[in-house]
């Protein structure tokens, strides 16, 4: 149903972006034996014939429901100490077996004291088949978070029990620990949560056919900023050769004109802080932590302080919301990608233009509803969020979107918010990967996903993959029936492209290539996904008055 040129929407509150973590086991390494847990919990007794020799030693796991797991595998060693700040290395190894049968800690995040998870949080998580198959395709799961928050441990097993392929998450170095650059801590500092992510990738490389998987077929996948990692990793040259393809989901969320917000700018959309920015930012953070103009070592005074510390100092960072200011006074350090001049040399767009990139098969897109930067619940504070979001293009906003022609505030805040930040953005960035690689655009259309029946419905859940309307993994509650086959034809969707990359299956609607077709694939309930032309979905977004706002963007 169309109104007056305005597509029909739910009338849900707007999102309140939420990050749930799950607490997990902390494992220390020693070399020759093994690892020692850091809790007096001991882990569970591993299952029967899942013992299994890694390249650092053996370990054994669980077995449920014809799925095999293997937990809290340390594929780096604690980047704690002299490590803190620096890229990741290889764990020591162990000779005696190792229970992986717990999560591994998450990855220090928040302002509390202590701050939550922990430094020592480099750990992935395998499901496979528990009959033996060998030559699966492999996926690799990156979590969301905001760069800032999130974990690998959840159940990512609905994978392995519904298309046969072996799955792996992580856990990555996040906010200041994970992206904090300094040109005392080396001429290519920052990213290491992005190196992270590829050492990761690498010990799939080197192990994942020991638990039945093929490392020539690895597909890299994840929500939010783990969206906006797939983008960097493709546009990363230290990345080339660790993945075949990507499915980046709503990779495009932060603000189009980068303010106001909470977060750096960091998304597939973004132009990421420069190396100088970096470095500035990262001056001020050590001045701020006692680390400044006349400190010895400035290095090793950084690598000194409480992780509380570093965490509070941080805050947000260099946020996006702020240009030009944030950037000239340098902010108090990066908490989220940066050009350091190696992981990423430049940002996905720039790559693109250039034609540097890993040339890799791409799934790609976001949900139709998506807002992560607030709600509106009357006329004048739908008509404040517009004024503050957009500046001077504001009337020209209200005009495009006057409230009389939505069900409420709420969704005509909404309505704003996901085009300009999300669905065009996505739109155009597929339209850019489709010039070098083969890609499948897609949107969510649903008016009943979850995250939108309630306001503070957790948008990113621990280990969850469904941001934007993709059901990858277990959900808290039962679907309806309708649901049911939109999931069902996701995991297909998946299954395919996993196997061969066609993203194609039987009974299923046929999803072409964007730089083929120029069709986008409305993923939808009750069996009512369709292809749209990708003209006709910017049309109904706006998005050539959005395009042509975003050119206005820092």
């Amino acid at each position: 149903m169309m109104v007056s040129g305005f597509r029909s929407r739910s009338t849900g509150a707007g999102l309140a972006l939420a990050v749930v973590l799950a607490a997990g086991a902390l494992w220390v390494t020693g070399l020759g034996a093994r690892p020692a847990r850091a809790d007096a919990a001991s882990p569970a007794a591993c299952a029967p014939n899942t013992n299994v020799t890694i390249s650092s030693g053996p370990i054994c796991g669980l077995t449920a429901n014809g799925v095999n797991e293997w937990l809290g595998i340390p594929y780096a060693a604690p980047p704690v100490g002299a490590l803190r700040w620096q890229p990741p290395q290889p764990p020591s190894p162990w000779t005696t077996t190792l229970q992986a049968t717990q999560f591994g800690s998450t990855c220090t995040e928040g302002a509390t004291t202590p701050p939550a998870g922990s430094e020592n949080c480099l750990f992935v998580n395998v499901w496979a088949p528990a009959d033996g198959s060998t030559g699966n395709p492999v996926l690799v799961h990156i979590h969301g978070g905001g760069f800032v928050g999130g974990s690998g441990n959840g159940d990512n097993s609905l994978l392995v029990t519904t298309g046969h392929e072996v799955v792996v998450s992580m856990n990555y170095r996040l906010g200041i620990f994970g992206f904090l650059a300094d040109k005392a801590l080396g001429p290519n500092s920052g990213d290491y949560g992005l190196q992270d992510q590829q050492a990761a990738l690498r010990w799939v490389q080197s192990n994942v056919a020991r638990f039945g998987g093929d490392p020539s077929n690895v597909t890299i996948y994840g929500e939010s900023a783990g969206g906006s990692s797939v983008c960097d990793e493709i546009a990363s040259p230290t990345a080339r050769g660790l993945f075949e393809r990507g499915i980046s989901v709503s990779g495009e969320y932060n603000t189009v004109l980068g303010s106001p917000t909470s977060l750096e700018a960091q998304d597939c959309k973004s132009q990421i802080p420069t190396q100088a920015q970096a470095y500035a930012a990262g001056r001020n953070f050590a001045a701020a932590v006692g680390c400044g103009q006349g400190t010895a070592d400035v290095a090793t005074c950084l690598r000194n302080i409480p992780a509380a510390t570093a965490q509070t100092t941080a805050g947000g960072g260099v946020l996006g919301g702020f240009f030009p200011v944030g950037y000239q006074d340098g902010g108090q350090g990066t908490v989220g990608p940066t050009i350091n001049g190696t992981t990423l040399t430049m940002s996905l767009r720039q790559a693109l233009a250039t034609g540097r990139v890993n040339r890799v098969d791409v799934i790609e897109g976001t949900d139709r509803d998506e807002n992560l930067v607030g709600t509106a619940t009357t006329a004048a504070q739908y008509t404040a969020l517009v004024d503050t979001q957009y500046g001077s293009f504001a009337s020209q906003v209200l005009a495009r979107y006057p409230l009389t022609r939505f069900d409420s505030p709420g969704v005509a805040w909404r309505t704003v918010a996901a085009d300009s930040d999300t669905v065009c953005p996505a739109l155009s960035i597929g339209a850019a990967l489709a010039t070098r690689m083969p890609t499948r655009e897609y949107e969510i259309d649903d008016n009943d996903l979850p995250p939108y029946r309630a306001a503070g419905t957790n948008v990113v859940a621990a280990g969850a993959s469904h941001v934007g309307g993709w059901f990858l993994t277990p959900t808290a509650a039962p679907l309806d029936a309708n649901q049911q086959v939109l999931q069902d034809q996701e995991l297909a969707f998946v299954t395919s492209f996993a196997r061969n990359g066609d993203a194609d299956a039987s009974a299923m609607p046929r999803w072409p290539r964007l730089n083929y077709s120029g069709e986008v694939m409305s993923l939808q309930p009750a069996d009512d996904s369709e292809l749209i032309a990708a003209g006709q979905m910017a049309a109904q977004h706006n998005c050539a008055f959005w395009d042509r706002v975003a050119r206005q963007a820092p």
